[in-house]
């Protein structure tokens, strides 16, 4: 039996996971897309998990040093294909003093607009469920998929909702030994890069969506502007709205 939604963006019981769940229950079409923090630790269980759940694809957004730190995703078995677009993830030991979620998401949003694009196209033109993921499934994950929601139409106040779960669900072991791992690259731990590892609130989401109104007129100018077409956004929306 697959494992059922979690109101309120509880995650999912999917073994070795923390922030695996469904996107925006109750505003999307049940069962057609999911988040999700690194698949790389699954057991037998966890597969045959994402199997029962009919996943199909699986859209990993970790750059080439997050896989080389947590390992590659362990899929074998579940019939998803796994499609890799990587977005950021230098070494912590390039992180400036001065980092925060803000920059990180402006970064995001005006320099890997293409890896975003190619994300959004594949959730449109998949042939069943998808699941949406990168390390802790809240940032790189966290924009394609509030991009998304928001492109088909999703109230805001969701959409910040949606996004700010993360923060409970990834709370304790895994943000434990997310800083253990951080702590072997000698990176001091401040409330900034906390808030960057491991939070996710929702008036930042809300801030950087503001911030790209400003820079490029709204979420649908700035589809546009990254090569997404409108029938792009239509078929999103013919696969993920209810009705």
């Amino acid at each position: 039996m697959s494992p059922s939604p979690v109101p309120g963006g509880g995650p999912l019981d999917i073994p070795r996971t923390y922030n695996f769940r469904e996107v925006a229950p109750g505003a999307l079409r049940p069962g057609q897309l999911y988040r999700s923090d690194g698949l790389h630790r699954l057991t037998r269980e966890g597969r045959r998990a994402l199997a029962d759940l009919g996943i199909r694809l699986v859209i990993d957004l970790r750059s080439d040093f997050d896989r080389r730190l947590g390992g590659r995703d362990r899929l074998r078995g579940t019939g998803a294909e796994r499609l890799s677009i990587p977005i950021l993830g230098a070494s912590p030991r390039t992180y400036p003093a001065t980092i925060d979620l803000r920059g990180v998401y402006r970064t995001i949003l005006s320099q890997h607009r293409d890896e975003l694009a190619t994300a959004i196209r594949a959730i449109a033109q998949a042939d069943g469920p998808v699941v949406v993921h990168c390390t802790a499934g809240k940032d790189r994950t966290g924009l394609v998929v509030a991009l998304v929601l928001r492109a088909v139409g999703v109230d805001d106040h969701v959409v910040a909702a949606d996004y700010a779960a993360s923060q409970g669900n990834l709370a304790g072991d895994w943000t434990e030994a997310m800083l253990r791992k951080v702590r072997r690259f000698r990176v001091p731990i401040t409330e900034t890069l906390l808030e960057v590892l491991a939070h996710s609130p929702e008036p930042v989401l809300r801030e950087t969506f503001d911030w790209l109104t400003t820079e490029y007129g709204g979420t649908q100018d700035y589809l546009r502007a990254a090569g997404i077409e409108d029938s792009t956004v239509a078929l999103l929306r013919e696969r993920l709205l209810p009705g």
